[in-house]
């Protein structure tokens, strides 16, 4: 039974396959760059794992005498980026975050845009044009 997702089984293979580690020290090594970065093997993303590739792994491979690690770190890169479905994904900046944190708290720009409705959806009492008394 696999005990990591898919990208973790993936990147542990390919990463005792170019460094000669053993799958013991390979899946360990690749473990510890996970829990040191803050992820789960079980529940890692392409994403969260380039991230661990590109900066928590390579000082670790150095330790354990991997000579190649930054080559063998950015050959994984490649590989997660291409096989695990984010060559097409967008990348989300964080121009794209706050406009859409934006979008989702403006308030309607005048009261009868929205057909006089609260964001509760009752209706709002809107007041009509004010009258002079005695005209």
């Amino acid at each position: 039974m696999s005990e990591g997702s898919r990208v973790f089984e993936r990147v542990a293979e390919e990463l005792e396959r170019l460094s000669k580690l053993t799958r013991l020290e390979a899946r360990g090594t690749l473990r510890i760059a996970l829990r040191e970065a803050g992820f789960l093997p079980k529940n890692v993303t392409p994403r969260s794992m380039t991230v661990v590739l590109e900066r928590t792994l390579p000082p670790l491979l150095l330790k354990r005498g991997v000579r190649e690690a930054a080559m063998i770190c950015y050959q994984m890169c490649i590989l997660v980026r291409e096989t695990m479905g984010m060559e097409s994904a967008e990348v989300e900046t964080p121009e794209r975050v706050f406009a859409r944190i934006g979008r989702a708290t403006m308030p309607p720009s005048s009261p009868a845009a929205d057909g006089g409705r609260t964001p509760t959806g009752r209706l709002s009492v809107v007041p009509g044009p004010i009258k002079k008394l005695g005209s």
